[in-house]
């Protein structure tokens, strides 16, 4: 995957700011995977690795966020964390630069929500049925 993937990315990332690139990836994950629940594809929860979900036809909210926050972590080298709401699961990256838009304080850092299941969200946009549920955050080592 990442000797197919990366050095187009790469090129695609070249010269933007955080917010820009971030956004990128973003939209990219919008459009580039169909969704679909993994009762639906599999009959089962079944989490897939980041490089499952290009052989498989559809993904799911925690597919794409563990994706996105490997796309982040090699190509940004930004730190990123999971968001595990109740039935969903986004991602919040710890920008360097000022970013706009809905949060999470942990510790010293301040994550930006970053949702590759909400089809057309910029960073920062939460969905709205969430912005006031409380997350569950998972660090990713």
């Amino acid at each position: 995957m990442r000797d197919q993937l990366y050095p187009t990315l790469r090129s695609a990332l070249a010269g933007k700011g955080e917010y820009d690139a971030a956004n990128l990836l973003l939209h990219y994950l919008h459009r580039a995977f169909p969704y679909k629940t993994d009762e639906a594809q599999f009959g089962v929860e079944r989490t897939l690795f980041a490089e499952e979900m290009f052989h498989y036809p559809y993904s799911d909210c925690e597919d794409r966020s563990i994706l996105f926050a490997r796309l982040v972590r090699d190509l940004m080298k930004l730190d990123v964390v999971l968001l595990y709401y109740p039935e969903h699961i986004a991602t919040a990256v710890c920008f360097k630069e000022d970013v706009k838009g809905d949060y999470m304080q942990i510790g010293a850092g301040r994550y930006v929500v970053c949702d590759p299941t909400y089809v057309g969200a910029d960073v920062g946009d939460a969905m709205p049925d969430l912005k006031r549920v409380a997350a569950q955050v998972v660090k990713i080592d």
